[in-house]
């Protein structure tokens, strides 16, 4: 069974900063602008990012997780 579960990524928003003007939001890149991703049921919270979707990025601002793709669960 597939659940609806919030972006972990985005907080449910559908968008995050954007990179060239803070003020400017860009589509989130893990939802699709949607606000929530499909999960199994059986999920379990992502290790990584404790369930967050983000990792500190090297130029210090955040990327999606790369063990869960910024979801922020696994399965």
């Amino acid at each position: 069974m597939m659940l609806r579960k919030r972006c972990a990524y985005c907080r449910g928003k559908g968008a995050v900063p954007g990179t060239d003007e803070p003020s400017a939001p860009e589509p989130c890149p893990v939802c699709n602008q949607r606000g929530y991703n499909l999960v199994p049921g059986d999920a379990v919270l992502c290790a990584c990012c404790q369930g967050s979707g983000r990792v500190r990025a090297g130029s210090g601002g955040w990327r999606p997780c790369p063990d869960c793709g910024g979801i922020g669960s696994r399965w």
